[in-house]
C-alpha cells in the first residue's frame, strides 16, 4: 500500500522545486538527488549483512554498494566518476568518463573509515547509454576475492522481473554508509532499515508509477521507495524483505538518486537490476573466470519450473555438461576501463596512513555533498 503522508510530501517538493529560480525548461524535467547512514536506521555490525559494503573513491565521496560475487560489487554509476560537486541532477544529465578504477577501494566492514580490510578494483563496467536517469548503475571487479568467511554474496534479480510478484513481495531493506539526514555529518558507518514500502514500478500489475511519482523518472529501468535513504547511501541495495529475512537476499537495484526537504530525505530511487540483466550476467561470467571459481548460478537462465539452476556437475570421464544452451550471449551495453598497478592498497595489504588520509578525504568531500 502506497503511503498517502509521503505522497503529500513528494507533491509538496515537487512544488517547491517548480516555483524555485530555475528557468521554465528546466522546471519539465525530472528533477533528484545524487547520492540519495539510512535515515531512521540503526547501526549494522551484523557479519551476516556483509554483502552490503562500503566505496570510497580516492577522488572524495562516500558510496555504498553490493557484493554480487566473491570480486564483483554492484554500486551506482554516479560512485565512480569525479565528483562535480552539484548535487541536483535531472534525466537531461550525461554521465562522463568512470575515474580509473585504482581509485576505488571498497570494504566489508561496518566502518568504512576505520576499517582494517580494502579491497582495489580493477575494472569498471557501465551501460553504453549515458543519460543519467535509467544508467545510473555500474558494476566494479575486484582484484582479489573477498572470502565466503567474510562475506556471502546477495542475488541480483536478473533471471527474472522484479514484477514477478511470486518472487517478489512489495517490501524491501535499505542498507548503506551514508548521512542520517541531510544536515547530519555523521557517513562511513553502514546503517539497516527494513520494511521499507514500495512506492512504483514501471510495468507493474499492482505499482505502476503514475501521477506525481512519474513525475520524478520517465525511465522504466528505475522504481521508486518510500526512501529513508541519504547522502552516502548511493550505490546501496534495496533488498527484497522476504528472501532478505530468509538469509538469501535479492537485491533489486542500486541506490539512485531522492528528492529532500531542508530536514528530511524523502523518496528514493533506484536503477533496476532487471533492466540491466545482460550487462550483470556477462559481468558475473567475466569476473568468475577472473577471480577462478564457477559462474554465480544467477548467470545462468530459471530452470522450466522457475526454481534457480543448481551448479554445474563436474566431468565424469569424457562426459561434461554442454553449457552452450545456457549461456548468456555477449552483452552490448557495457563500456570498461581498465588500470595496471594500483597506487594505493590491492585487498588487505593496505598502508594504513594512505588509507586514513583516503578516509579523511571521503569525509570532507562527503560533507560537502549532504542532501
Amino acid at each position: 500500500m502506497r503511503n498517502p503522508s509521503l505522497l503529500l510530501a513528494i507533491a509538496l517538493f515537487s512544488l517547491t522545486a517548480a516555483c524555485s529560480g530555475a528557468d521554465q525548461g528546466a522546471r519539465d524535467e525530472r528533477v533528484g538527488r545524487q547520492a540519495s547512514a539510512v535515515q531512521g536506521g540503526k547501526l549494522d555490525t551484523n557479519k551476516a549483512h556483509n554483502f552490503s559494503v562500503g566505496i570510497a573513491n580516492r577522488y572524495g565521496g562516500v558510496c555504498s554498494g553490493t557484493l554480487i560475487a566473491p570480486n564483483l560489487v554492484l554500486t551506482a554509476r554516479h560512485c565512480v566518476v569525479v565528483p562535480d560537486g552539484n548535487d541536483a541532477v535531472s534525466c537531461s544529465d550525461k554521465f562522463g568518463k568512470s575515474v580509473q578504477p585504482n581509485a576505488l577501494f571498497v570494504t566489508t566492514e561496518p566502518n568504512l573509515f576505520r576499517a582494517k580490510n580494502y579491497y582495489a578494483a580493477t575494472e569498471i563496467i557501465t551501460p553504453t547509454a549515458t543519460n543519467f536517469c535509467g544508467n545510473d548503475i555500474a558494476i566494479v571487479i575486484l582484484e582479489q576475492n573477498i572470502p565466503d568467511s567474510e562475506a556471502e554474496p546477495a542475488t541480483p534479480v536478473v533471471q527474472f522481473k522484479m514484477t514477478d510478484e511470486s518472487k517478489i513481495g512489495g517490501t524491501v531493506t535499505a542498507m548503506g554508509y551514508g548521512i542520517t539526514s541531510p544536515t547530519a555529518n555523521d557517513s562511513g558507518q553502514r546503517r539497516i532499515r527494513e520494511n521499507i514500502g514500495i512506492l512504483c514500478i514501471p510495468g507493474s500489475p499492482t505499482l505502476e508509477c503514475e501521477g506525481q511519482l512519474a513525475r520524478f523518472s520517465d525511465s522504466p529501468a528505475e522504481f521508486i521507495t518510500e526512501g529513508y535513504v541519504c547522502s552516502g547511501d548511493s550505490g546501496g541495495g534495496a533488498f527484497d524483505q522476504k528472501s532478505f529475512t530468509n538469509g538469501s537476499p535479492y537485491v533489486l537495484g542500486a541506490l539512485s538518486r531522492g528528492p529532500q526537504t531542508e530536514s528530511k530525505c524523502l523518496a528514493a530511487i533506484y536503477s533496476r537490476t532487471d533492466a540491466h540483466a545482460d550487462m550483470i550476467i556477462e559481468a558475473g561470467n567475466k569476473a568468475a573466470e577472473q577471480g577462478g571459481y564457477p559462474a554465480p548460478n544467477w548467470t545462468k537462465p530459471l530452470n522450466a519450473d522457475g526454481s534457480e539452476p543448481t551448479a554445474d556437475e563436474p566431468c565424469e570421464g569424457d562426459i561434461c555438461t554442454d553449457t552452450s544452451a545456457t549461456e548468456p550471449a555477449p552483452a552490448t551495453t557495457t563500456t570498461t576501463t581498465t588500470t595496471g598497478c594500483s597506487s594505493a592498497p590491492a585487498g588487505t595489504s593496505g598502508n594504513p596512513t594512505a588509507l586514513v588520509a583516503l578516509a579523511a578525504a571521503a569525509l570532507l568531500v562527503g560533507a560537502r555533498r549532504r542532501r
